[in-house]
Protein backbone atom coordinates (compact mmCIF):
# COMPACT_ATOMS: atom_id res chain seq x y z
CA UNK A 1 0.00 0.00 0.00
CA UNK A 2 1.27 3.48 -0.86
CA UNK A 3 0.91 5.89 2.02
CA UNK A 4 0.73 9.68 1.68
CA UNK A 5 2.71 9.98 4.91
CA UNK A 6 4.90 7.79 7.05
CA UNK A 7 5.28 9.26 10.53
CA UNK A 8 8.29 8.23 12.57
CA UNK A 9 7.80 8.86 16.26
CA UNK A 10 10.77 10.49 17.93
CA UNK A 11 11.43 9.78 21.60
CA UNK A 12 13.79 12.77 21.83
CA UNK A 13 16.60 10.37 22.66
CA UNK A 14 15.35 7.93 25.26
CA UNK A 15 16.34 5.43 22.56
CA UNK A 16 18.45 5.78 19.40
CA UNK A 17 15.84 7.42 17.18
CA UNK A 18 18.14 7.79 14.19
CA UNK A 19 18.58 4.08 13.45
CA UNK A 20 14.81 3.73 12.77
CA UNK A 21 14.74 7.00 10.81
CA UNK A 22 17.64 5.83 8.64
CA UNK A 23 16.01 2.43 8.01
CA UNK A 24 12.69 3.97 6.88
CA UNK A 25 14.28 6.74 4.78
CA UNK A 26 16.48 4.21 2.95
CA UNK A 27 13.47 1.93 2.33
CA UNK A 28 11.21 4.73 1.06
CA UNK A 29 13.64 7.05 -0.75
CA UNK A 30 11.35 10.09 -0.29
CA UNK A 31 11.63 13.51 -1.97
CA UNK A 32 10.90 15.24 1.35
CA UNK A 33 11.62 14.51 5.01
CA UNK A 34 9.75 16.88 7.32
CA UNK A 35 11.14 17.18 10.83
CA UNK A 36 10.02 18.90 14.00
CA UNK A 37 13.64 18.96 15.24
CA UNK A 38 14.79 21.07 12.29
CA UNK A 39 12.47 23.78 13.67
CA UNK A 40 12.12 26.44 10.94
CA UNK A 41 15.12 25.44 8.79
CA UNK A 42 14.66 24.41 5.18
CA UNK A 43 17.50 22.42 3.62
CA UNK A 44 16.45 22.23 -0.02
CA UNK A 45 19.75 22.89 -1.80
CA UNK A 46 23.30 21.62 -1.65
CA UNK A 47 24.40 25.11 -0.57
CA UNK A 48 22.04 25.13 2.46
CA UNK A 49 23.15 21.64 3.53
CA UNK A 50 26.80 22.64 3.29
CA UNK A 51 26.16 25.84 5.29
CA UNK A 52 24.56 24.04 8.23
CA UNK A 53 27.16 21.27 8.19
CA UNK A 54 29.81 23.97 8.42
CA UNK A 55 28.05 26.21 11.01
CA UNK A 56 26.81 23.26 13.10
CA UNK A 57 24.04 25.36 14.70
CA UNK A 58 20.28 24.77 14.75
CA UNK A 59 18.97 26.79 17.72
CA UNK A 60 19.08 27.25 21.48
CA UNK A 61 16.64 24.35 21.89
CA UNK A 62 18.04 21.85 19.36
CA UNK A 63 21.71 20.95 19.46
CA UNK A 64 23.34 20.20 16.11
CA UNK A 65 24.39 16.76 17.42
CA UNK A 66 20.70 15.77 17.81
CA UNK A 67 20.09 16.16 14.07
CA UNK A 68 23.59 15.75 12.57
CA UNK A 69 23.10 12.17 11.32
CA UNK A 70 19.70 12.99 9.80
CA UNK A 71 21.12 16.05 8.02
CA UNK A 72 24.06 14.02 6.68
CA UNK A 73 21.79 11.19 5.49
CA UNK A 74 19.44 13.55 3.63
CA UNK A 75 22.40 15.43 2.14
CA UNK A 76 24.00 12.18 0.91
CA UNK A 77 20.71 10.95 -0.59
CA UNK A 78 19.75 14.37 -2.03
CA UNK A 79 16.50 14.51 -0.04
CA UNK A 80 15.01 17.87 0.93
CA UNK A 81 14.95 18.15 4.74
CA UNK A 82 12.41 20.65 6.00
CA UNK A 83 11.69 21.91 9.50
CA UNK A 84 7.98 22.13 10.31
CA UNK A 85 8.15 23.95 13.64
CA UNK A 86 8.85 27.37 15.15
CA UNK A 87 12.38 28.61 15.86
CA UNK A 88 13.28 27.49 19.42
CA UNK A 89 9.87 25.77 19.36
CA UNK A 90 8.27 29.19 19.93
CA UNK A 91 9.63 29.47 23.48
CA UNK A 92 10.74 32.82 24.89
CA UNK A 93 14.06 33.08 26.79
CA UNK A 94 12.42 32.38 30.16
CA UNK A 95 10.66 29.20 28.95
CA UNK A 96 13.75 28.04 27.04
CA UNK A 97 15.80 28.21 30.25
CA UNK A 98 13.15 26.48 32.36
CA UNK A 99 12.50 23.69 29.86
CA UNK A 100 16.21 23.04 29.25
CA UNK A 101 16.98 22.96 32.98
CA UNK A 102 13.76 21.07 33.79
CA UNK A 103 12.81 23.78 36.28
CA UNK A 104 9.36 23.96 37.83
CA UNK A 105 6.89 25.95 35.74
CA UNK A 106 4.49 28.53 37.18
CA UNK A 107 0.78 28.43 36.29
CA UNK A 108 1.45 31.34 33.91
CA UNK A 109 4.31 29.37 32.26
CA UNK A 110 2.06 26.34 31.86
CA UNK A 111 -0.64 28.48 30.24
CA UNK A 112 1.89 29.95 27.81
CA UNK A 113 3.27 26.48 27.04
CA UNK A 114 -0.22 25.10 26.31
CA UNK A 115 -0.87 27.90 23.80
CA UNK A 116 2.54 27.38 22.16
CA UNK A 117 1.95 23.60 21.87
CA UNK A 118 -1.41 24.17 20.15
CA UNK A 119 0.20 26.68 17.80
CA UNK A 120 3.04 24.26 17.01
CA UNK A 121 0.64 21.39 16.26
CA UNK A 122 -1.36 23.65 13.90
CA UNK A 123 1.90 24.61 12.18
CA UNK A 124 2.96 20.95 11.85
CA UNK A 125 -0.37 20.16 10.19
CA UNK A 126 -0.31 23.13 7.80
CA UNK A 127 3.31 22.43 6.71
CA UNK A 128 2.54 18.75 6.17
CA UNK A 129 -0.47 19.65 4.00
CA UNK A 130 1.62 22.24 2.11
CA UNK A 131 4.24 19.61 1.21
CA UNK A 132 1.58 17.03 0.29
CA UNK A 133 0.76 19.30 -2.67
CA UNK A 134 4.42 19.34 -3.82
CA UNK A 135 4.90 15.61 -4.47
CA UNK A 136 3.10 12.39 -5.30
CA UNK A 137 5.72 10.41 -3.32
CA UNK A 138 5.32 9.30 0.27
CA UNK A 139 6.45 12.02 2.68
CA UNK A 140 8.42 11.06 5.79
CA UNK A 141 7.43 13.10 8.84
CA UNK A 142 9.49 12.94 12.04
CA UNK A 143 7.76 14.34 15.13
CA UNK A 144 7.80 13.62 18.83
CA UNK A 145 5.70 10.62 19.86
CA UNK A 146 3.41 12.93 21.84
CA UNK A 147 2.22 14.54 18.57
CA UNK A 148 1.19 11.05 17.37
CA UNK A 149 -0.85 10.13 20.46
CA UNK A 150 -4.37 8.82 19.97
CA UNK A 151 -6.72 11.73 19.21
CA UNK A 152 -3.87 14.12 18.29
CA UNK A 153 -4.45 16.88 15.74
CA UNK A 154 -2.36 15.04 13.12
CA UNK A 155 -4.19 11.74 13.56
CA UNK A 156 -7.61 13.43 13.46
CA UNK A 157 -6.91 15.52 10.36
CA UNK A 158 -4.82 13.36 8.06
CA UNK A 159 -5.64 10.25 6.04
CA UNK A 160 -3.64 7.47 4.40
CA UNK A 161 -0.74 7.42 6.83
CA UNK A 162 1.34 4.90 8.70
CA UNK A 163 2.89 5.64 12.09
CA UNK A 164 6.09 3.82 13.02
CA UNK A 165 6.88 4.46 16.67
CA UNK A 166 7.72 2.84 19.97
CA UNK A 167 4.47 1.31 21.28
CA UNK A 168 3.11 0.10 24.60
CA UNK A 169 1.66 -3.36 25.17
CA UNK A 170 -1.75 -2.28 23.82
CA UNK A 171 -0.12 -1.12 20.58
CA UNK A 172 -0.53 2.63 21.19
CA UNK A 173 2.29 5.15 20.78
CA UNK A 174 4.58 5.15 23.81
CA UNK A 175 4.75 8.62 25.37
CA UNK A 176 7.42 7.95 28.00
CA UNK A 177 10.11 5.33 28.53
CA UNK A 178 9.15 2.17 30.37
CA UNK A 179 12.19 1.33 32.48
CA UNK A 180 11.20 -2.30 32.98
CA UNK A 181 10.56 -3.24 29.39
CA UNK A 182 12.49 -3.47 26.17
CA UNK A 183 11.16 -0.81 23.82
CA UNK A 184 9.65 -2.19 20.63
CA UNK A 185 8.42 -0.44 17.52
CA UNK A 186 4.97 -0.99 16.15
CA UNK A 187 2.95 0.32 13.23
CA UNK A 188 -0.40 2.07 13.31
CA UNK A 189 -2.18 2.51 10.00
CA UNK A 190 -4.77 5.26 9.57
CA UNK A 191 -7.61 2.81 8.97
CA UNK A 192 -7.14 1.74 12.59
CA UNK A 193 -5.43 -1.56 11.76
CA UNK A 194 -2.34 -2.20 13.89
CA UNK A 195 0.55 -4.44 13.04
CA UNK A 196 3.66 -5.16 15.07
CA UNK A 197 6.99 -4.38 13.46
Amino acid sequence: MNFSFIFIGSTHSFIDDFSKQEEIIKLTDPKFVLSESLEDLKLDSEKKFKEILKKRVVSNMTSFDEVKKLIELCFDKKINLVGIDLHNFGLDDNLQRKVKNQEELTKEDEGKLDKIIKLREQLHLSRILEYRKKTTHTIIVIVGCWHLRQGSLLRRNLKNYKIIAPVDKSGEVLLAPDENKEIRYGEIVSNGHKAEN
